[in-house]
């Protein structure tokens, strides 16, 4: 049987106030680009960033700018709303990063694997050059398995070096994808909690499965009163 990942975006979602909103999308206006140490949780707009994931008690995501060079991936620290590090990526994601040990990797929807280090620094970059239609990291053989759109071809690469393993021509990885996929010590429901610019935040990020791809859904609550 075919099957196919379709594109999901999770948005984190920011909720301050009861405040009607105002805010109209202008695909014209890029997403605000934030430094490592800056404070990320006011400078976002209802946009949000998108596959967020949570591992080791950072939050990994990615912006979405179509057609332009504005695309990053993320690292922020949801216990103090800072900014850990950003990574210019060359495209967006279609699924949220995957990790192996301090290893984080990034594959856009058009196939561009990123590999970087817990610092943000790129690590390998390889080129998946087939239709990309998902991927997940195989822990036990640290390898990346990506597959093509109906699982034609699924390749597999040595995460420590990004080399190309081998290419099959076949659907027998399918349901050992989909096991990795939901086999995950990231996919818990996490809670934080902290007092940053004279306001408190509560920071709750809820894991969800959407389609075939595991993602968390962060929820943040600013209350209004001062310290």
């Amino acid at each position: 049987m075919k099957r196919s990942f379709l594109l999901v975006i999770s948005i984190i979602m920011i909720c301050c106030t009861k405040k009607e909103s105002n805010f109209e999308y202008d695909p014209t206006v890029p997403y605000p680009i934030l430094n490592p140490g800056e404070f990320w949780l006011d400078k976002f707009d209802e946009r949000g960033l998108q596959n967020a994931v949570v591992y080791h008690d950072k939050i990994y995501c990615n912006t979405i700018d179509v057609g332009g060079d504005s695309n990053f991936l993320y690292c922020l620290n949801p216990k103090d709303g800072n900014v850990v590090w950003r990574a210019h990526v060359d495209a967006f994601a279609s699924q949220p990063a995957s990790f192996q040990g301090d290893t984080v990797i990034y594959c856009s929807y058009l196939g561009d694997i990123s590999a970087f280090d817990n610092k943000g620094k790129t690590i390998w970059k390889a080129k998946f050059d087939d239709p990309y239609g998902g991927h997940c990291v195989d822990t036990i053989n640290s390898t990346l398995l990506v597959k093509t759109v109906y699982w034609k071809y699924v390749s597999k690469y040595d995460i420590k070096s990004g080399k190309l393993i081998s290419r099959i021509e076949n659907d027998s990885l399918q349901s050992l994808i989909y096991a990795k996929m939901r086999d995950s010590s990231s996919l818990k429901e996490h809670k934080y909690q902290f007092t940053g610019k004279d306001k408190t935040y509560a920071i709750k990020c809820k894991p969800f499965m959407s389609v075939e791809v595991w993602e968390h859904k962060i929820e943040i609550s600013k209350n209004i009163y001062s310290k």
